[in-house]
């Protein structure tokens, strides 16, 4: 089955990859949720906690991550196990 790969630490986006059906409750950083169409730019994002894609403005994520401006990602969601 195709899924998508994100990074577990920060969700974005780092591609497409098929697994069998039966090894995907094994795999971390993979979900069957398709990252929504985007325009250049903006850089897809998976919220974990809900499941869902978000497209972020690419200069801002660069901001976030790099810390260019004092800031590092956080996530709005935070889940509790």
């Amino acid at each position: 089955m195709k899924v998508y790969l994100f990074n577990t630490e920060n969700g974005l986006y780092e591609g497409e990859t098929f697994v069998a059906a039966d090894m995907l409750e094994d795999e971390e950083g993979v979900t069957t949720v398709a990252p929504p169409a985007h325009q250049t730019g903006f850089v897809p994002i998976f919220e974990i906690c809900q499941q869902k894609w978000i497209l972020r403005p690419v200069a801002q994520v660069r901001d976030q991550f790099m810390g260019r401006k004092g800031t590092r990602y956080e996530d709005p969601c935070p889940c509790s196990d």
